[in-house]
């Protein structure tokens, strides 16, 4: 049977008739995790990368706990050559440093972060692109390279199945080409001592902050950001001028502020950078 006809026949199974006799290897799946079936997300991750030929990914969050599962499947990519781009995102701050060198350490692996603030736009992607011959499997849905999200949260992911002309898998993969090749996507040596850094100031500033039922303020360095600094600045160019009263004008979800004073105010605007 040919693989048209695998196809054919696992999307009657998991569209139409779900009693209908099929091959797993080209039925379309939900993939979550369900311990009391044995089911996790982990799992077909690395039956996906075992079968690959080559993979990409892109998902907002990589911690040390997700990736240490997949180490040893990975390290055989790497003895085979089977190439991976890996596409995360500074979003929060929240990946680990160690965790993403110790991705881009593998020969086989390219990295890349996606800088949410100089684009200026949300990046909370989570998609596995499984290439194999001219077959794609895909799982795209809620799961991040967590301990969390690939073995016990409540996660919802479907695993689609396309060939490479696919109208599905096309516009997937263009999608993740488009991401990848934004001049917003930069590579490990571009990003990693700045994000690494940064990571240390924000982690110590959290595990300060679980220390005291109450925060204390004086135990941050704070600095503003792009709207803050506007404000700011335009407030001292009132106070300068001898105004005693400045009015902030900031409706909720607007991207632009305005901050006005003085006997006969007019409005500046002083960010555009709100998200």
């Amino acid at each position: 049977m040919s693989k048209i006809d695998e196809l054919r026949l696992g999307f009657e199974t998991a569209y139409i008739n779900g009693s209908a006799a099929s091959n797993s290897l080209y039925r379309p799946q939900f993939v979550s995790n369900n311990h009391k079936e044995g089911k996790k997300v982990l799992s077909s991750v690395e039956d996906e990368l075992l079968k690959c030929d080559r993979f990409q990914i892109s998902v907002a969050f990589i911690t040390m706990s997700g990736i240490t599962p997949l180490l040893q499947t990975l390290k055989e990519l790497e003895n085979k050559n089977i190439p991976g781009e890996i596409l995360t995102t500074n979003y929060l701050n929240f990946s680990e440093p160690g965790a993403l060198k110790k991705l881009n350490d593998l020969s086989n692996i390219t990295l890349k972060m996606y800088d949410v603030e100089a684009a200026d736009e949300g990046f909370h992607t989570k998609g596995y692109i499984f290439r194999k011959d001219e077959i794609y499997r895909i799982i795209i849905g809620s799961s991040n390279i967590t301990s969390a999200a690939l073995t016990s949260n409540r996660e919802w992911n479907t695993k689609l199945i396309s060939t490479e002309q696919g109208e599905m898998a096309k516009e997937i993969v263009a999608e993740f080409k488009e991401l990848w090749n934004s001049p917003y996507a930069l590579s490990f040596d571009t990003f990693y001592e700045n994000y690494k850094e940064r990571y240390q100031i924000i982690k110590h500033q959290r595990e300060t902050a679980k220390l005291d039922e109450i925060t204390s303020i004086e135990k941050y360095t704070l600095q503003p950001n792009s709207m803050q600094v506007g404000f700011i600045t335009n407030l001292k160019k009132i106070l300068a001028a001898g105004e005693k009263r400045a009015l902030l004008i900031s409706a909720t979800g607007e991207r632009d502020i305005f901050v006005t004073g003085g006997r006969n105010p007019g409005f500046t605007r002083v960010s555009e950078a709100l998200s």
